[in-house]
């Protein structure tokens, strides 16, 4: 089997697929888990906007719990979560109600008691989560890896596949630097650059980039022990971040992508919306001072659901991507599926045909210019 990609979708394949097969991972940059997986913020969202997404979260939340067949340290810690509401109090009922039963979930009539970053937000209702967890997407990446290894499997970084190979209308390989690459089975797990794979064997999924940034403030004391905290209808997140505060006004914007590398600088205009946005919706927090920041890839198919699972127009090619910025949020799980879909096996908390790359997708769709659902922008394609 050969998995393309060293992220976390990837490695993640790599791992559950190293039970029962010979793997070889190929990822074009110089080490694993770069690119996206880098770049996330690592929280474990379970309250996500798709019941898809969410089947995904909790079953990756309940394998961070359980660690079952895992080696190294422990990726994740418990640190709760405040998930609040400034614009629209009913848009996460539907959410709520799906996992209510086997989530801890309530509602949190005085949330700055809770969440102190909240204090002064002008808000009209908020959710509280205490068995939310964040986790680090290296020691993700370096444990499937390492456990995958540990089972025979091969991984190969600098090693770029550049096209998908077709024979008889069926996947049979790729060519990696050149070679071409025989396989009984190909996982195209990578990320921003999955989409231009699919499209060397004549096929078109509309897995689109989209932009965000991420800034790191100078240290602040109360972030110690603080939960992650969401205002999610407006588009704001904060979270403890070495010492301060990781910091995002979920913008979106479609990118392009070359070659390996694509984290890149803050754009000062963005920044300083972020800092305008934060002042308004947080003002507990103050006058802000940033050290850092960055701006990373998110990969999303039109409906925002994962592609997952093997392509009905093309035997032999299967897919774990489109994960939006959910990689870490649904790692675990996506490795599982798409590893049992392969051997022919079913899963009885997620159908194959929900996030099936076969299945019709809008032409246009909604992106979040601003991180404000209200002020979401029509696109085409990838426009």
């Amino acid at each position: 089997m050969l998995v393309i990609g060293g992220g976390l979708a990837g490695c993640s394949v790599a791992w559950h697929l190293s039970h029962s097969h010979s793997v070889l991972l190929v990822e074009a940059g110089d080490q694993l888990g770069a690119e996206a997986s880098a770049q996330n913020a690592g929280m474990v969202r379970r309250l996500g906007e798709d019941p898809y997404e969410r089947a995904l979260a909790c079953r990756t939340h309940d394998w961070l719990e359980s660690l079952d067949g895992w080696t190294g340290e422990d990726p994740s810690r418990t640190t709760g979560a405040l998930l609040a509401l400034a614009d629209d109090p009913h848009e996460l009922h539907d959410a709520v109600s799906h996992l209510r039963g086997r989530v801890a979930v309530e509602a949190c009539d005085r949330p700055a008691e809770v969440a102190p970053v909240l204090a002064g937000a002008d808000l009209l209702a908020a959710w509280w989560m205490p068995d939310e967890r964040v986790a680090d997407a290296w020691s993700l990446v370096t444990g499937f890896a390492a456990g995958a290894r540990e089972r025979g499997a091969t991984v190969r970084m600098g090693a770029a596949a550049t096209a998908l190979r077709v024979d008889g209308g069926r996947c049979v390989g790729a060519t990696v630097d050149g070679v071409d690459v025989d396989a009984g089975a190909v996982v195209v797990a990578a990320g921003a650059w999955s989409a231009g794979l699919g499209a060397t064997a004549g096929l078109s999924r509309p897995l689109i980039p989209l932009a965000r940034t991420l800034l790191q403030t100078e240290a602040d004391p109360r972030s110690a022990g603080h939960p992650w905290t969401w205002i999610d209808d407006e588009g704001i997140y904060v979270r403890p971040e070495g010492g301060g505060w990781l910091l995002s006004a979920c913008d979106e914007a479609v990118a392009a992508v070359g070659g390996p590398g694509s984290r890149g600088p803050v754009d000062e205009v963005v920044r300083a919306r972020a800092i305008d946005k934060a002042a308004r919706l947080l003002p507990a927090l103050g006058p802000l001072r940033f050290r850092g920041g960055w701006t990373g890839l998110r990969t999303f198919a039109p409906d925002r659901r994962p592609v997952l699972g093997p392509d009905p127009h093309m035997p032999g090619l299967h897919w774990a991507a489109g994960l939006g910025g959910f990689g870490v949020t649904c790692s675990f799980a996506v490795g599982e599926c798409v590893a049992a879909w392969l051997r022919g096996e079913s899963l009885p908390w997620l159908a194959p045909e929900a996030v099936s790359p076969g299945r019709d997708f809008p032409g246009r769709w909604p992106i979040r210019p601003t991180g404000e659902r209200r002020r979401a922008k029509l696109i085409s394609g990838g426009e």
